[in-house]
This record gives C-alpha cells, sequence and structure tokens, in this order.
C-alpha cells in the first residue's frame, strides 16, 4: 500500500529548509531534525549527526498537544514513542497538505477494555481494603491500641456530642450514689482494662450506648421506662459486654481507617487522623449482630454471676414492642433490624434464675429515678427525640 504523493510538485525541493525537534521517546533530549518527504515516506535527518530515520506518511497519526494549540504533534502508529513536533505554520501547512487523510493517534486495539480490567480491578482492590482490609485492622488493631488512648478518645466523643451540644448530665447526689451502687455489683469480680464512667443524661429518647475506653451513656427517658431496677441493669449489663469486646473503638477504627489505627495505638487521639472523623462514626456505626449477640452472652452472664435474673432483659425488650416504642433508634435498633430477634429474647428467657436478688433496694431505686431531679435545662434545650444525637444508633 502506497501512501499519498505531496500535491505540490515543489514540496520535496522546498520541504528541506523546514525544520522540526523531534523526542525519540528515550531520552528528554530534543533532536532537531531536518524534514524532506520522499514518495510515500518522511525522511528525518539529525542536524547534529546527520542520521536519518524513514516514517511512512500513510502510518502517521496527529497526537493533539495540549499545552500548545498552535503546534503540530506526530506520532507513528506502530507504538513507536517518538514524537515529531511542527513548530513553524508553514511546515504544519505542508505536512497536512501532504497527508489529507491524518487521522488521531487511538489506543491500541483491545486498549480500552485493559482500561476496563484495570478499572475494575483497581475498584474490586479499594472495595478488599474498605471491606476486608481495613474491618480486619479495626477489630485485630483495637487490641493494641493503649487503654490510655482508648479512654481519651471516648471522653472526646462525649464531648463532642453532648457537652458541646447543651446536654445536660444528671447528677443528683442520691441518683449518682444509687447508680455506683447497681455498677458496682454488676462489675463485682469483673476486670476491664479501664475503670467505667456511667453517666446519665436528660433525654427522652429510650437509650443507651457505649463510648471507646469504658464510656457508658444512659438516657434519663430509659429510666423512666423500666419498671425495675433489674431493667435498667440488663440495658447496662449488655453495653458493659460492648465495652469488654471494644467495640466502640472497632466502630471508631472501622470509620476512620488504617491512619486513625496509626494515630490511636501510636497514642495520637487528639491529631488530625482521628479527630475528624471520630464524633460522626460514634453517631453513625451500629454494631454487628455477632457484636450484639456477644453483648447479650456477656450481660446474661454477668447478672447470673451477681444474682440478677437475666430475664429483665427480655421483658423489658418485650414491653417496649408491646407499647410501640420506635425500633428504629437507640438501643432498640438492633432488635428491630435483625431476624433474630425472637431467638434472643428467647435465650435471655431460657437464662431467667427466678426472682433472683434486688440490684437495688427500694429507696435506692427511688433515687436513681430520680437521678435527674435537680437538673436544670439552662442554655441550649435538651435534644428532641428527632434530632440527630438522639437518633444515635450506637448500640
Amino acid at each position: 500500500m502506497s501512501g499519498p504523493a505531496p500535491r505540490n510538485p515543489d514540496f520535496a525541493a522546498r520541504f528541506a529548509k523546514f525544520h522540526a525537534d523531534m523526542y525519540d521517546g528515550l531520552s528528554p533530549v530534543t533532536q532537531r531534525v531536518s524534514v524532506a518527504v520522499v514518495g510515500p515516506e518522511l525522511e528525518l535527518t539529525n542536524t547534529e549527526t546527520r542520521t536519518t530515520q524513514v516514517w511512512r506518511l500513510d502510518a502517521l497519526r496527529n497526537l493533539p498537544d495540549q499545552a500548545a494549540s498552535d503546534t503540530l504533534m506526530l506520532a507513528r502508529s506502530d507504538d513507536h514513542p517518538a514524537r515529531l513536533i511542527i513548530r513553524e505554520a508553514a511546515t504544519a501547512r505542508e505536512i497536512l497538505r501532504a497527508i489529507p487523510d491524518l487521522r488521531p493517534l487511538r489506543g491500541s486495539r483491545g486498549g480500552w477494555f485493559r482500561v476496563g480490567v484495570m478499572g475494575l480491578a483497581a475498584v474490586g482492590a479499594l472495595a478488599g481494603i474498605l471491606f476486608g482490609l481495613v474491618p480486619v485492622m479495626a477489630d485485630r488493631g483495637a487490641m493494641y491500641v493503649p487503654p490510655a488512648s482508648e479512654v481519651a478518645l471516648g471522653q472526646i466523643v462525649y464531648d463532642e456530642i453532648f457537652a458541646a451540644r447543651g446536654a445536660v448530665t444528671c447528677t443528683a447526689t442520691a441518683g449518682t450514689v444509687a447508680l455506683d451502687q447497681m455498677e458496682s455489683r454488676l462489675m463485682a469480680g469483673v476486670s476491664l482494662p479501664y475503670p467505667l464512667t456511667v453517666r446519665v443524661v436528660q433525654d427522652p429518647l429510650v437509650n443507651a450506648f457505649a463510648l471507646p475506653g469504658g464510656h457508658i451513656v444512659i438516657h434519663s427517658a430509659l429510666i423512666d421506662a423500666a419498671e425495675t431496677p433489674e431493667e435498667v441493669a440488663a440495658v447496662l449489663a449488655h453495653e458493659i459486654g460492648h465495652v469488654a469486646h471494644r467495640d466502640g473503638t472497632r466502630a471508631v477504627l472501622r470509620s476512620v481507617g488504617s491512619f486513625g489505627l496509626i494515630g490511636l495505638t501510636m497514642g495520637d487521639v487528639f491529631g488530625g487522623s482521628v479527630i475528624a472523623g471520630l464524633t460522626r462514626a460514634a453517631l453513625d456505626s451500629s454494631y454487628s449482630r455477632a457484636a450484639e449477640e456477644a453483648a447479650d452472652a456477656y450481660a446474661i452472664t454477668m447478672l447470673r454471676n451477681v444474682g440478677v435474673s437475666p430475664g429483665a432483659l427480655a421483658t423489658f425488650f418485650e414491653r417496649m414492642q408491646a407499647s410501640g416504642q420506635s425500633m428504629e433508634l437507640g438501643v432498640f435498633q438492633h432488635l428491630s433490624s435483625h431476624p433474630d430477634t425472637l431467638q434472643r429474647i428467647t435465650a435471655a428467657r431460657a437464662a431467667d434464675i427466678g426472682q433472683g436478688r434486688p440490684i437495688l433496694d427500694a429507696a435506692s431505686w427511688a433515687a436513681l429515678q430520680g437521678i435527674c431531679a435537680d437538673t436544670t435545662t439552662a442554655g441550649d434545650p435538651q435534644f428532641a427525640p428527632n434530632s440527630t444525637v438522639a437518633g444515635a444508633a450506637n448500640k
């Protein structure tokens, strides 16, 4: 197949006067070459070395130069890396006249397929990191986070969610003593890497959740909804199970990723690697079915060990369901979203030990129910049931 001949019969004679720049694709050195059309071929002669190479006209392709629109860049269609750059307008016009069917350079056959395969591989690798590696790192890495870092992390989350947003912590003296009494009874013989910090906040949503580092928050509405102190103790034992398994820290680590894991293991809980994402992670995260079942099992064992009937956990949840309590928020989320709800309630019922020994006496229970009696709501109002914080699902 022969290439097109120049339309101008004097072109070959005059073209030797024109020059262009060539890059061989192997080095950054610019080669100055003279250009001549000889029949169906383009002869390029290096002005210094006087060496000549030949490019076929029908194998030339146009490669648009994104940096300079007034430049004609030519490449070979056989994947050769060399590029010929014509900067002189007269030379460019003659080239275009000599090759009227000059076409743009396109990728080699199968190029888009390879790009697609590489793109899918990249997406697969990213998905593997996000849904495979990061959760594994979070689950295993949580065991290497220093306890002091976890405690500080939990305090940061608490301050950001509650203190910084106007929430009120209930601190009536008699109620606080009763809460401490309940905690001490449950924790008899239990060893955790850090002490518990259990708080009651004034909030109308029936809710309780565990933050990293032993921080547990109980909403006042949960205490109001309970008919016995054993029901509150059962929920508290469930949250202690999350603390023992470090579920709060795992949830935060999954959200802030590997940089957050590195920051926490190095003790940098106040660094940008963690602080940017930890609050949203604490609000948005929910535990897996396995984590909830493990917390249930922990609570059942803890309650039996201190002589409190685990049936109180099932009784409380069943009553909330029967009363039409929203099962999409707070401490009930895992009950509404998992198909094994009945199994979990049945498990708590099966562990029932009868009446058991009261977790609090009547006076202490009354004091716990009044733990928010002296609380005022000066400043920002307490959280509404449909607020972002009230809708937190950290069970």
